[in-house]
């Protein structure tokens, strides 16, 4: 079991665009990877970003594999006033561009904000969960921009509010700036084109929204959009939004400061992978938190995987699994992307077919040192149409004692077929036990080197419920062949209430039977 070498930057794969004011703070996984902090090809121009992602070396047998690259790898365009962290000034000599590095001691407020012009308040964020940048500094304001840059013979003032109506004969609109010292009794008029105006305030909506999108509505894809409140997905796969540079999105979407939560994307078939797939319009204000499972998806990122339009004051928290050609924020930014940012990590595991000259000493002192990774502390609840309830009697009320229970047989059995393992009356169970835990259930198969590789991962499964039916799907896209295994279940258990993680994992050895 194998996978390709992967090219990926902590913010964007390839930058021809423009690239200011962003930042990433991404932890980039052990596997065979080439990478850079920020960008790893950078054609464009890259201005007042940062890192504090953490990079590995190269893939073995490659001629940078002794060195790092903290901000990018490849470098043909324009990089100004930009930066990357490191611990200690001595770790500086690990990385081919030092000069753009600097120890976290050395980095005051003083020296980020007026030799870098950076906002040093930003800077000082943590790596881990969510980066409330969205704050009202940071706001993108799209008729504010669009006054400002107006051509008119007097000033506005961009405090005060504005009110405006629609003229539905003539497609104009009236900003009222009268009352106003510098512009009394005056009116802006701004011609605009008609377009449809869409509201998103639930799943359903935004989903339907997408379909629309992908089948290639030229309303839909042209449309004004506005997100009107936060959406969680609870674990559901969904599609990209502008799936392929066949179908892009061209019209505006406004987050207004909300955050898409809780989706997977998924990269099976398709050429490229992200939030959104291929933009040509303009989208800002917007946070977005999921998992991609992109697979050998071509291109892959979190928040844009072609980026032909505008982006301004978004966000992305994610994990990412898989791709060839990964930007953890944009794929391809060949557009603009401004005051943005990225936080999460790149999971991959690099499992060679043989290491003859290993000692079996050290394959277990290596495993001993680097177990499977436990889920994060949230964990979306898994869809309903993956679930099923027990029908089981219940055996007691849940208390406030912590109480565990699980359910799982000592043979999978699996179609070699589609993967799938399937059994009556389940395959994992939480029981009805009064216990007051939910569980994620992690599956990891031994190979031929005696290393564990993650073959499946359950949402969390509530109490009272079970899986009828599950899909091996190894996370580095490999192939599966029949035969017995020797595997192990892994569960995570989370406070049913309040969804943070508890208590101590278990682990239950079972076989996987393939045929």
């Amino acid at each position: 079991m194998g996978r390709k070498a992967k090219l990926e930057g902590g913010f964007a794969y390839r930058n021809e665009g423009k690239t200011q004011n962003c930042y990433a703070a991404v932890k980039i996984g052990a596997g065979k990877s080439e990478n850079a902090g920020f960008i790893y090809d950078n054609k464009g121009e890259a201005l007042h970003c940062f890192t504090r992602s953490t990079v590995r070396r190269w893939k073995r047998g490659s001629a940078r594999k002794k060195q790092k690259d903290g901000f990018a790898a490849l470098d043909s365009g324009k990089v100004s006033r930009c930066f990357f962290l490191v611990k200690k000034d001595k770790k500086l000599k690990q990385y081919r561009d030092r000069n753009l590095g600097l120890a976290v001691k050395a980095a005051e407020p003083e020296q980020i904000g007026q030799n870098l012009q950076w906002n040093f308040d930003v800077f000082e964020r943590e790596n881990a969960a969510r980066m409330d940048f969205l704050e009202e500094t940071w706001r993108y304001d799209p008729i504010a921009v669009h006054l400002k840059g107006s051509d008119d013979d007097f000033d506005y003032d961009f405090d005060d509010d504005y009110d405006y109506d629609f003229d539905d004969d003539n497609d104009i609109e009236y900003f009222d700036l009268s009352g106003r010292k510098d512009a009394p009794g005056r009116t802006r008029v701004v011609k605009k084109n008609r377009k449809e105006t869409v509201m998103i305030g639930t799943e359903k909506e935004l989903l339907a929204f997408m379909d629309r999108v992908n089948r290639g509505e030229p309303e839909a894809a042209n449309a004004d959009c506005r997100l009107t409140a936060d959406l969680d997905f609870h674990g559901k796969k969904i599609p990209s939004l502008g799936c392929d540079r066949q179908h892009p999105f061209c019209g505006t979407f406004d987050g207004e400061g909300h955050r898409i939560r809780g989706f997977v994307l998924c990269g099976k078939d398709m050429t490229e992978i992200g939030f959104f797939g291929c933009l040509k319009g303009s989208v800002y204000n917007l946070s977005v938190d999921g998992i991609i499972k992109a697979g050998n998806c071509p291109l892959a990122a979190g928040f844009c995987a072609v980026n032909e339009g505008e982006i301004h004051c978004c966000e992305a928290v994610l994990e990412m699994h898989g791709g060839r050609y990964v930007g953890m924020f944009v794929g391809e930014n060949q557009g603009l992307a401004e005051r943005c940012s990225v936080s999460g990590k790149s999971c991959g595991l690099f499992l060679p077919w043989l290491w003859p000259c290993l000692p079996w000493v050290a394959l277990i002192l290596w495993m001993l040192i680097n177990p499977p990774l436990p889920p994060e502390d949230y964990v979306p609840v898994m869809a309903d149409a993956a679930i099923i309830p027990n029908e089981d009697v219940e055996v007691g009320e849940r208390t406030n004692e912590n109480k565990a229970s699980y359910e799982v047989p000592k043979t999978l059995l699996v179609d070699a077929g589609t993967m799938t393992a399937r059994s009556e009356p389940y395959v994992i169970k939480n029981p009805n036990r009064g216990a007051n835990y939910d569980f994620v259930a992690v599956l990891y198969m031994t190979d031929s080197a005696g290393q564990d590789v993650e073959v499946y991962r359950s949402g969390r499964i509530p109490v009272g419920y079970h899986i009828q039916d599950l899909k091996l799907a190894p996370e580095d896209g490999s192939t599966l062949a029949a035969g017995n295994y020797r595997a192990k279940m892994i569960f995570s258990f989370y406070n049913h209430d309040t969804g943070e993680k508890g208590m101590v994992d278990s682990t239950v050895p079972i076989t996987v039977e393939i045929k």
